[in-house]
């Protein structure tokens, strides 16, 4: 009579090539999600920068972009939609009654550089106000950055440009 099935044996020795596959395989799935993260995180405040610009553009008048540190004075001021969050940044125009129209809301918790609060206010034809942020090199740097993986800045130009460098 033939064999059918597998025997404990074969059946504990698979196992135990699948849990070393799966051990070697885990820490490189945690690098990937942490980069994961990181792209999406920086693709996020690329739209909302990007966004920003447009619509000065589009409606011709200043869009100011306010960064707010985690447990920053002007928790107050924050949208709604963030008020929770670490770093909160979001797209705002100025309405006539004075009070803020907010556009659009981002939040991450690894923004590294600049530590402070500020803000980046685009004019009505694309180009950027930076002086809340400058590093003196006509440009301002917004690092991302996590766990065990390289950061990411994104550079604003004066131009309004932006260029993401991975460094």
């Amino acid at each position: 009579m033939p064999q059918r099935g597998f025997t404990l044996i074969e059946l504990m020795i698979v196992l135990a090539i699948a849990a070393l596959l799966m051990l070697l395989a885990a820490p490189a799935f945690t690098t990937f999600m942490a980069r994961q993260q990181l792209a999406g995180d920086v693709n996020q405040l690329q739209s909302v920068l990007t966004f920003a610009r447009s619509e000065a553009i589009k409606q011709r008048r200043p869009i100011t972009v306010e960064f707010s540190p985690p447990n920053e004075l002007n928790a107050s001021r924050r949208p709604e939609a963030c008020n929770d969050a670490p770093w909160c940044y979001w797209a705002e125009s100025a309405q006539d009654g004075g009070e803020a129209n907010v556009m659009r809301v981002g939040q991450t918790d690894k923004i590294t550089q600049p530590e402070d609060r500020f803000s980046l206010v685009f004019e009505s034809l694309g180009d950027a106000d930076i002086s809340d942020c400058d590093d003196d090199d006509g440009q301002c740097e917004i690092t991302l950055s996590g766990d065990a993986i390289d950061p990411v800045t994104i550079r604003v130009r004066e131009t309004g440009s932006l260029r993401k460098v991975p460094l």
